[in-house]
């Protein structure tokens, strides 16, 4: 396998570390000996949960950050082309001078976080780092005011049970939460036992952002995806917990809602739960699907690498 080739098969490594819905990861890479190609993977859909694929392709497009990142990360320009099938491809430039290694350091060290957070909430330097880290993706975030919490909390409330009673998706979540592996590379992940906005429970210091853009294509939702890594990672970095909410953007009418909290028109994508654990032990690991199953390499193309 050439240098090239290695770097691209690294980048795919790492991204198998990209947040998903249900844990799902959703994404299959092919690996030529300067391109990856992205495709979401079939076998890994959520016909209930996610009819409209949408947060599959927001899945994907967090895979395809993290695999830009690493590419950064290793001193190399990567240039992305954007299509339907594949969803996009890398395609590697020249050397260059190594970027975004932090982001890269904190790609095994991100966890999605469910726990209570504590009474401190992130600074307001913090939470615009994050925000900045969405725009460099052409996407913004509205940060729920206190006043605000209350509409959200219902919201919240409203779509959970809501989802509970629609035909399969209790049935789907069960699947993969609890499902062994099997043929499809399922693994287990945490059940959906999300912390909603507080009201005094405990989880005061929490702070919530609601990304948003002004597209709902399926190139809008990888966009998303992308933004969404960029979020997450710099909250690693800087030493904040986060949990993604995507019950709140499964439906049209809690997402209408949240468009209303907004106050402008938009399309939301995902409301992300930010603040600090009570508990400083990490939280449990979810466990990432075998390079196999992610990962193909084209004909005389093989995955050994020799960075």
């Amino acid at each position: 396998m050439t240098n090239r080739t290695a770097v691209l098969a690294h980048a795919a490594r790492l991204a198998r570390h990209a947040p998903s819905i249900l844990n799902t990861q959703p994404w299959q890479w092919r690996i030529g000996r300067h391109t990856a190609e992205l495709r979401p993977d079939p076998t890994r859909l959520l016909p209930h949960v996610d009819p409209q694929r949408h947060l599959t392709l927001l899945s994907c497009g967090a895979a395809l950050h993290h695999a830009q990142v690493a590419v950064h990360a290793l001193g190399w320009d990567v240039l992305v082309e954007r299509g339907d099938n594949p969803l996009a491809r890398l395609v590697l430039g020249n050397p260059a001078a190594q970027r975004d290694t932090d982001l890269a350091a904190a790609i095994t060290h991100r966890h999605t976080d469910r726990r209570p957070f504590g009474a401190q909430p992130p600074s307001d330097e913090i939470i615009a780092d994050l925000r900045h880290a969405a725009e460099t993706h052409g996407l913004h975030t509205h940060q729920v005011r206190r006043d605000e919490i209350p509409l959200l909390a219902a919201t919240t409330a409203r779509a959970a049970s809501d989802a509970a009673h629609r035909p399969g998706h209790t049935a789907e979540i069960a699947h993969w939460a609890t499902g062994r592996p099997s043929a499809g590379g399922r693994r287990p992940v945490p059940l959906r036992a999300l912390h909603g906005p507080a009201t005094g429970d405990g989880d005061i210091g929490a702070r919530y952002l609601v990304l948003h853009g002004p597209g709902d294509t399926p190139a809008d939702w990888l966009r998303a995806g992308e933004a969404l890594s960029s979020l997450l990672l710099t909250a690693t970095v800087r030493g904040i917990a986060c949990s993604p909410m995507s019950e709140l953007v499964e439906a049209p009418w809690p997402r209408g809602l949240l468009a209303t909290l907004i106050g402008e028109p938009c399309h939301p994508y995902l409301v992300i739960r930010c603040g600090y654990p009570t508990n400083d032990e990490p939280p449990p690991a979810t466990t990432r699907r075998p390079e196999a199953e992610t990962t193909t390499y084209l004909m005389g193309v093989t995955g050994a690498s020799t960075l």
